[in-house]
């Protein structure tokens, strides 16, 4: 297993290193090459968050393309897409070709592809882990991009933070075929795309997730939009220092990522962390807008060190969630709405952030978030707790052709054949039956 979360994980933390690497320094990048409308923020904005565009577009249908192709090849043409993408940026002349870069730079929509892939390879009673270790990775490659991105992007441009974001996704496309093994097959009653869609979208629990991941992607590129601003302009901190305040609210929130996956998976209460984790944008936005407005500098550096402790929270959480609810065959298709909810919140934190800052004095927006964070969290309470699905599992020594018998057990989610493995997984809700129960079931099927 480690063999492949840890290649698959490297592959998501370099094309991550890619994305975030330039983000504590586009807002002044794009002002810099905005020089004629400088005080015009929107436009800064939408350069930060262009890419959202195209990932909103086309997370969906890579979702789909995964669902029917090889995981690795379509994760191999979103990474070329990518590659393209940053080119473009590194060779602008204009906050206009920026945001064309950006938006190609995102038609590379791969990440619901690339958690499908795990979820392909990896037992569901190990996914919790594999999504805590891959979310570990990918932010060791946040706060590398964190301490990166204002060095170097400062000292020596921000072209060449592009230039190495296509270097890395071209390693990524040699780690993919050298390092990650081809998907197991697996065999379930196929279903049409019409039911699929239906069976995703009535899920309370996966739209519960849904809007929780676009809420957290909105305020993620909300704080990117006006955190290095306000540092800079209005705190009056220098340019060259700003990496100091992201690298430690990195550090700090990597070390809040095992104690988040531990009480999450352990202890089987994932919905308390994300909870307390709203809790902590809340705090994290009250404390900011006090700073900004105030004058605060270490007030403003608190808030945005909670910012991102809440964040690093719920982040593997999230992705881990997002893969429970929904039936294997509906996987890449289901993480993909649930990817695209996310870069949808990307891009309105952008457009929002950048087109309010300074129109609206800061602290009233933290104030209207802090109340928003409330509904938010009375939204999560309705989550129902994944830790009473389980798996069986049986060795076959046989063909099954009565998998819509098995289904229609009481308690019975979903079940499908590993013929890579010869195994039967039957996924079942332990509060409706016990599992002995089901076993016996199950093996007079059988026989």
């Amino acid at each position: 297993m480690f063999k492949i979360v840890g290649s698959l994980s490297l592959i998501a933390g370099l094309r991550f290193f890619g994305l975030f690497v330039v983000m504590p320094v586009l807002s002044l990048y794009a002002i810099s090459l905005n020089a004629d409308h400088k005080n015009d923020m929107t436009l800064v904005g939408f350069a930060i968050s262009a890419y959202a565009i195209s990932q909103i577009i086309f997370q969906i249908p890579f979702g789909i393309l995964g669902d029917r192709y090889s995981k690795r090849n379509v994760i191999a043409f979103g990474l070329i897409v990518f590659i393209i993408g940053s080119l473009i940026c590194a060779f602008a002349t204009s906050v206009e070709m920026i945001i064309i870069g950006r938006i190609i730079q995102g038609a590379g929509a791969i990440g619901s592809v690339v958690s499908a892939k795990i979820t392909d390879l990896v037992l569901e009673e190990k996914r919790g882990s594999a999504m805590a270790f891959m979310g570990i990775a990918i932010f060791i490659s946040f706060l590398l991009a964190m301490i990166i991105g204002p060095s170097v992007g400062v000292k020596y441009g921000v072209d060449k933070l592009f230039i190495l974001t296509a270097i890395l996704s071209l390693c990524s496309i040699i780690l993919l075929y050298a390092l990650v093994p081809k998907a197991p097959h697996l065999e379930y009653l196929s279903s049409s795309s019409a039911v699929k869609y239906i069976n995703i979208l009535k899920n309370k629990n996966i739209i519960i997730l849904n809007i929780s991941v676009l809420i957290q992607k909105f305020l993620m590129t909300f704080a990117f939009t006006i955190i290095p601003v306000s540092l800079v302009h209005h705190l009056g901190m220098d340019e060259n220092r700003i990496w100091i305040v992201f690298a430690s609210s990195a550090i700090i929130g990597l070390f809040m990522i095992a104690p988040g996956m531990i009480i999450s998976e352990k202890y089987k209460k994932p919905k308390g962390v994300l909870l307390f984790a709203v809790v902590l944008f809340g705090l994290a936005y009250i404390l900011m807008g006090f700073g900004d407005t105030k004058q605060n500098l270490v007030v403003y550096a608190v808030g945005v060190v909670l910012f991102f402790g809440a964040f690093c929270l719920q982040e593997p959480i999230l992705q881990n969630l997002a893969s429970k609810y929904p039936k294997m065959q509906e996987k890449s298709l289901s993480l993909g709405i649930f990817t695209t909810f996310g870069y949808l919140g990307s891009f309105f934190g952008g457009i929002v952030g950048g087109r309010i800052f300074n129109q609206i004095d800061f602290m009233y927006i933290a104030i209207f978030l802090f109340i928003f964070m409330i509904v938010w969290f009375f939204v999560l309470i309705l989550l129902h707790n994944p830790s009473t699905y389980e798996n069986l599992y049986f060795s076959l020594d046989k063909d099954i052709n009565n998998l819509d018998f098995i289904n229609s057990l009481n308690g019975v989610i979903e079940s499908y054949v590993n013929r890579s493995q010869n195994l039967l997984v039957v996924k079942y809700d332990n509060e409706m039956i016990e599992k002995e129960i089901l076993q016996d079931e199950i093996r007079k099927i059988l026989q």
